[in-house]
């Protein structure tokens, strides 16, 4: 019996130890740094939503409306209360890249 005990004693050791390596490389892992600095940063109209810039900007990225918000909360480190009660004239980015904004720009005044 106390074979048994110090037996259940190793494999409940080896597993936590393997779940918290588990537990750290996932958080590692999934917290990829993403430069800001790479996408475009809006400025807030009155009667801006987020759900109105997922559509006003659903030509510039492959997100559908829900992961574009959940991006923008992520990124701008928005709460529930701050969303809902977006300023005129606060700044945010969008999962837009900047790259992609200014081709637009650059090809409609070519067409012109």
């Amino acid at each position: 019996m106390k074979n048994y005990l110090e037996s259940i004693k190793h494999y409940v050791g080896f597993f936590i130890i393997i779940g918290a390596l588990t537990f750290v490389m996932t958080l590692l892992l999934s917290d990829k740094h993403v430069d800001l600095n790479q996408y475009t940063m809006v400025t807030i109209a009155q009667g801006d939503t987020l759900w109105g810039l997922a559509l006003e900007y659903e030509q510039h990225h492959q997100l559908s409306s829900n992961e574009f918000i959940q991006w923008v909360e992520k990124m701008n480190e928005l709460n529930k209360v701050k969303i809902e009660t977006l300023s005129p004239g606060e700044q945010l980015y969008i999962p837009v890249l900047k790259e992609e904004i200014n081709y637009e720009t650059i090809y409609a005044i070519k067409e012109k």
